[in-house]
């Protein structure tokens, strides 16, 4: 009954489900707060809202830490949704939390006004990455950018494009789009 209770211990743990189920007002403060971020910035994962997966099948290899998701994936946490037909989670015990994650087969990532599309994502927690490739393009609102490989920063909210010498980094911007976003954020700055 012990080794059970610790396994089952392990499985939620490396589900994501780090979080009490009843939300207070600070964490319902802080979701707020995250969802302004979210359509502000970029992709990102946190440690304090809960991951949602559902798919076809499922495997859990407790002695790698790996949890693998195959057929029709749907990841939610927060204000992102990924779909993708694998993803591999891989947990950190040290960290306590995932370390990396990676989808692969027609990926698919919305979060606000952005979208990211490609055949693989990277999701690297201690970089602070996520790496598309395999005709990956990132939108924003109509602005898109493309390339063999598009880099994306969480925390400096940068994304860098990369081409291979057959394909060139491609870019598409719309800047009465930008010029709304800039004077959107200055009108926010300004009610501070």
């Amino acid at each position: 009954m012990q080794i059970w209770w610790s396994r089952l211990g392990l499985i939620i743990a490396l589900l994501g489900l780090f979080t009490a189920m009843a939300p207070s007002r600070a964490i319902t403060a802080e979701k707020e707060e995250n969802k302004k971020k979210s359509a502000a910035g970029g992709f990102e994962m946190n440690s304090k809202d809960p991951i949602h997966i559902t798919a076809d099948w499922m495997e859990v290899d407790q002695k790698k830490y790996v949890i693998t998701y195959k057929g029709r994936v749907v990841m939610v946490q927060a204000e992102m949704t990924m779909r993708s037909e694998t993803l591999t989670a891989y947990y950190d015990p040290e960290m306590k939390r995932m370390s990396q994650i990676v989808a692969e087969g027609k990926v698919n990532t919305t979060q606000g006004d952005r979208v990211a599309t490609g055949e693989k994502a990277v999701f690297d927690d201690k970089a602070k990455t996520v790496t598309l490739t395999g005709n990956p393009v990132m939108r924003q609102g109509n602005s898109q950018v493309s390339g063999t490989r598009v880099i994306y920063y969480m925390e400096q909210d940068r994304a860098v494009a990369e081409g291979d010498g057959k394909v060139r980094v491609q870019m598409t911007i719309f800047p009465e789009e930008l010029l709304k976003k800039t004077k959107g954020d200055s009108a926010a700055g300004d009610q501070k």
